[in-house]
């Protein structure tokens, strides 16, 4: 091993015979020489471990510039007689849903109208109101409680009483058998 790093050792020939350019006739012989005087240095290195990584890590480089997914066509993927999937959907989604329903749709939101009120009606509400609101001022008002309790409860029975009188039942608004009397 001492040998190739001996200092005293007359230079080999195959330094005085290379040109100036490098490129000698004799390069592929100089080659052959060097691998031969420094062989067991060269085995030692292609062993190591060092150089088992950089083996491996070429090898990975390599594989990876030999095949790219942009270089093959979308016929690769998709052949010619491809029967479209889910996920070739280009229509619209139901996330769509608002601008769909605001597309043409004949759905027109309701406006109820309560339209006009009869008066009989109005005067019982109004009754029933003052009525419940007499009967609290009584329990307030101490002083005033037999005329305001009195009052209040005849307010209270009379448009009650009224309401009652005047509500349609369930079969009178009816305009067919199949009406379940739901209104908007």
């Amino acid at each position: 091993m001492t040998a190739n790093k001996d200092s005293n050792a007359t230079p080999s020939a195959s330094n005085a015979g290379s040109d100036a350019n490098g490129g000698g006739s004799n390069a592929d012989a100089e080659w052959a020489d060097f691998m031969a005087s420094h062989s067991d240095d060269l085995n030692d290195v292609a062993r190591s471990r060092s150089a088992r990584k950089f083996d491996k890590a070429a090898k990975k480089a390599e594989k990876h510039a030999q095949f790219n997914v942009n270089d093959l066509k979308n016929e690769a993927f998709v052949g010619a007689d491809h029967t479209p999937g889910p996920r070739d959907h280009t229509g619209r989604s139901w996330l769509d849903v608002d601008d769909v329903m605001d597309e043409g749709s004949p759905f027109t939101p309701p406006n109820p109208e309560i339209g006009s009120v009869r008066k009989t009606t109005m005067l019982f509400v109004t009754l029933l109101v003052l009525g419940v609101l007499c009967l609290a001022l009584a329990v307030f008002i101490p002083s005033l409680s037999g005329l305001l309790g009195a009052t209040g409860g005849v307010m209270t029975l009379l448009g009650a009483g009224g309401m009652f009188a005047r509500h349609r039942g369930h079969s009178e608004t009816r305009t067919d058998i199949f009406d379940d009397g739901a209104r908007v």
